[in-house]
């Protein structure tokens, strides 16, 4: 069975650290914070361009300091499932920021488990889904995502739930 594992709160919970840094750069561009617990995404931010783009950096910086892995929370659960398969069957499917992602892996030292990282925007699931398929040769195999809208139009089955204080996290097979 093949494995793809987005990375940001279903592997890692990073939204508390991602709050805390957009907090701290929108700050130190003169804007106000944003309270919540909610992630905050660039699309949230109602900010003109060439500001944005030095908040996402500055974001982005304060994120990967060497704090970060004091910062998280990984998803043993889901971890104790990867560990029970051969590392070349799990991938890391994200949209997260190269940087970023690369920063976590490191720092959580989560490579030993991976065979690599598919960087995707995630936003046509029927491309995305192909292009999986491509990896794995057409075999089946099995996403755990966070992001329940990803899925919500398809008629994927749900084969694992992991629910806990961090974590809201299901298993999809894809056939």
């Amino acid at each position: 069975m093949y494995y793809f594992i987005d990375l940001d709160d279903t592997l890692v919970n990073t939204t508390p650290l991602n709050n805390d840094a957009y907090d701290y750069a929108l700050e130190k561009y003169g804007h106000q914070r944003i309270n919540t617990e909610q992630r905050i995404t660039r699309g949230n931010l109602k900010i003109k361009p060439s500001e944005l783009t030095k908040i996402i950096r500055e974001k982005q910086n304060y994120f990967c300091l060497p704090w970060l892995y004091y910062r998280v929370v990984i998803n043993q659960k889901l971890l104790n499932i990867l560990k029970n398969n051969p590392k070349d069957n799990c991938y890391i499917w994200t949209k997260a920021d190269r940087k970023r992602a690369y920063a976590v892996i490191k720092q959580c030292r989560l490579s030993k488990y991976f065979n690599g990282i598919i960087f995707d925007d995630k936003q046509n699931l029927d491309y995305s889904l192909k292009h999986l398929k491509n990896i794995t040769n057409n075999t089946d195999f099995t996403i755990y995502e966070n992001d329940y809208n990803l899925f919500r139009s398809s008629n994927l089955q749900t084969i694992d739930v992991i629910k806990d204080d961090f974590f809201d996290v299901k298993g999809y097979f894809i056939p």
